[in-house]
């Protein structure tokens, strides 16, 4: 993106934080005027702050693709960024989706800035897919490759026509980004009309590998006998 252009983008998105706070404030005292109001306003002034927070990451995620530069790796706990982004949502919103995370995939190579990035995208495509309270999974492991896995799963999709939600887009654009900066893979899938899938394939931190490479020679080694050197 030309040198202008980026400018012109921190501008708009430093201009457009503050009346998107002022929304949010607005909502938030609503909210507490109004205690025994219907269910269905309490419905539509939680989702009002929802909006909000999705017009702010919007412009968050096009801020990202503006300024992605190259990469730093280094060793990254990618289990612990996840835990810490799932806690921190859980407590933000307690309405939201629920998180089911099975974390076994060890230190990661990669930009720690883009790690914690990916992970707020990840969590964020597939929480805003999935309808509000229905499952999703976060599962990452070592593959036999040495690499780590993170495999994302949404189950009981927002709408019958599975259209994506605003920003989406930009949210995948973001991905492929540090995927490719990154040295990883992504593989996003509808394996039928209720469930979504994403897939990461990061490779892992350099001593993990030589650990794994290790254990996978000591498993292929042929037995000797007792006795004969």
């Amino acid at each position: 993106m030309p040198h202008s252009n980026t400018i012109l983008l921190n501008t708009l998105a430093h201009e457009m934080r503050q009346p998107l706070s002022t929304i949010e404030s607005i909502a938030y005292y609503l909210e507490l005027a109004l205690p025994n109001a219907e269910p269905r306003v309490a419905e539509h002034l939680t989702r009002l702050r929802q909006l909000v927070a999705q017009s702010g990451w919007i412009l968050s995620d096009a801020l990202t693709l503006s300024q992605a530069g190259a990469a730093a790796p280094e060793a990254v706990d990618l289990d612990q960024i996840l835990r810490a982004y799932v806690s921190e949502q859980t407590q933000q919103d307690s309405l939201g989706n629920r998180f089911n995370l099975h974390l076994d995939g060890g230190p990661v190579w990669m930009d720690f800035r883009h790690a914690t990035q990916m992970v707020s995208a990840v969590c964020r495509l597939l929480g805003g897919a999935a309808r509000p309270g229905a499952p999703v999974a976060i599962v990452t492991d070592v593959l036999a490759s040495g690499d780590v896995q993170l495999r994302v799963t949404a189950v009981g999709l927002m709408g019958e026509d599975c259209s994506p939600a605003a920003g989406s887009g930009l949210i995948l654009d973001c991905l492929e980004r540090m995927a490719a900066a990154n040295g990883a893979s992504l593989i996003v899938r509808l394996s039928d009309p209720s469930c979504l899938e994403l897939t990461l394939a990061l490779p892992a931190a350099p001593q993990l590998t030589a650990e794994f490479s290790a254990f996978l020679a000591d498993e292929q080694r042929e037995p000797t006998a007792p006795g004969i050197l």
